[in-house]
C-alpha cells in the first residue's frame, strides 16, 4: 500500500500541469479551428481547397510526431528569435518545452475544432439565415444573436469529446520531458521498479478527472439546450427559439 500511496502523491503533483496543458491547448486549438473554418467555408474555391488539404494534413500526422518535431526545433526557433530581437536572450539550458507542447497539441486538434464549427454552422436551417436578412439584421447581429448561440448549443457535445480526448492526449507530453501526470508516474515507476502499480494509479486518476469533466459538459449541454427538451413548456420554448425584433414600422416579427 505504501507504493500506491506514494505513487498517488506523485501523480497528483502532476495534475495542475496536465490541466493547464489541456486548457491552453484547447483554447489555442479552438482559435486555430475558427481561423481554419474561415478558409474551409470560403466562397473562393482555391482557398477552400487549400484549407481543406491543410486540415487533412494536420489530421494525418500523429500527435507524438508533432511533439517530437516541435521539441527538436526548439533550439533553432528560439535561437532565431534571440538573433532577431536584441531584448531577448535564449538560455539553452531552459528551453520552453511547455509552450511548444501546447502548440503541438493545439495544432493536432485544430482541424477537429474546425470540423466542429463547420458542422454546427451547416446544421442551422437556411431559412434562419434568409429570415435574418429579410428582417434587416446586420451581419454582426445575425451571427451574435441568432446563429452563434445555436451553434454553441450544437457544438457543446463535440467540444466536450475533444476536450477529454485532448486531456488524455496530454499524457504524451511526458515524451518531451514535461512532468505532467504520466511523466510523474513514469519517473516514480522507474525509480521504484513498480511499473504496474504506478500505471494503475495513474489510469485511475485519469479516469476520475475524465468523469468530472464528462459530467460537467453533460450538465452544460443540458443547461444550454434545456429549451429543446420535451418537458419544457411551449411558451418557454418559443421564447428561446424565436427572436422578437421591433421593426421600423413598429411591427414585431418572429424570426426563426
Amino acid at each position: 500500500m505504501e507504493v500506491y500511496r506514494t505513487c498517488l502523491e506523485k501523480v497528483l503533483a502532476g495534475v495542475p500541469t496536465t490541466l493547464s496543458l489541456t486548457l491552453w491547448s484547447v483554447l489555442l486549438a479552438l482559435l486555430l479551428g475558427i481561423l481554419l473554418s474561415f478558409g474551409v467555408l470560403s466562397k473562393w474555391t482555391p482557398v477552400r481547397m487549400l484549407f481543406s488539404v491543410l486540415c487533412s494534413f494536420l489530421k494525418g500526422i500523429p500527435i507524438l510526431i508533432f511533439l517530437y518535431v516541435f521539441h527538436t526545433a526548439i533550439d533553432g526557433i528560439m535561437g532565431g528569435i534571440d538573433h532577431l530581437f536584441a531584448f531577448y536572450t535564449y538560455d539553452i539550458r531552459k528551453p520552453p518545452t511547455y509552450i511548444f507542447a501546447v502548440f503541438a497539441l493545439a495544432l493536432s486538434y485544430a482541424p477537429y475544432m474546425c470540423d466542429m464549427i463547420t458542422t454546427a454552422l451547416h446544421t442551422i436551417p437556411k431559412g434562419q439565415w434568409e429570415a435574418c436578412d429579410a428582417g434587416g439584421f446586420t451581419a454582426w447581429q445575425k451571427m451574435t444573436r441568432i446563429i452563434i448561440p445555436q451553434c454553441v448549443v450544437i457544438a457543446i457535445p463535440n467540444f466536450g469529446n475533444h476536450f477529454v480526448n485532448l486531456l488524455k492526449a496530454s499524457s504524451l507530453a511526458c515524451m518531451v520531458t514535461i512532468m505532467e501526470m504520466m511523466g510523474e508516474a513514469r519517473n516514480y515507476a522507474t525509480m521504484s521498479q513498480r511499473f504496474l502499480e504506478c500505471y494503475i494509479v495513474c489510469a485511475i486518476c485519469y479516469w476520475v478527472i475524465f468523469i468530472v469533466f464528462e459530467q460537467a459538459f453533460r450538465l452544460l449541454e443540458k443547461r444550454a439546450g434545456r429549451y429543446l427538451q420535451p418537458g419544457v413548456p411551449i411558451a418557454r420554448r418559443r421564447r428561446k427559439l424565436f427572436h422578437m425584433t421591433n421593426t421600423q414600422e413598429g411591427i414585431f416579427e418572429e424570426v426563426k
